[in-house]
């Protein structure tokens, strides 16, 4: 399945699926955010496994999503590609034992350039 595109992520909290932003994939390159934070960072794609590597940084007030409040921070993010959608857990680097359940939906292609 091809990545690079537009996509919106969500997460499962307390309230259900709670969106978290907009994020470009293009080249192995992950950028996106909300109103509240930008995040940067990597991905990689193996069979219909993706992992990727994200720095969270939050210039508005930070959610206590990891059982903390904290501007910045890294989180792994592991899962699965299905048919525009990744279905994922996240997890911060420095906090393993906390998953969160994630998924990412494809809303559409980059154009060619």
């Amino acid at each position: 399945m091809e990545v690079e595109g537009i996509w919106t992520g969500e997460l499962y909290g307390p309230y259900g699926w709670e969106n978290t932003g907009v994020y470009v994939l293009e080249r192995n390159v992950m950028l996106g955010g909300n109103h509240r934070h930008y995040s940067t960072g990597t991905y990689q794609i193996a069979g219909d496994q993706f992992t990727a590597q994200v720095s969270v940084n939050y210039y508005g007030p930070p959610r206590a999503i990891f059982g903390e409040k904290s501007e910045n921070f890294e989180i792994e993010l592991k899962g699965t590609l299905g048919n525009g959608v990744i279905e994922a857990q996240i997890s911060r680097r420095d906090k393993p034992e906390f998953n969160v359940q994630y998924r990412l939906t494809r809303r559409i292609d980059i154009p060619p350039r």
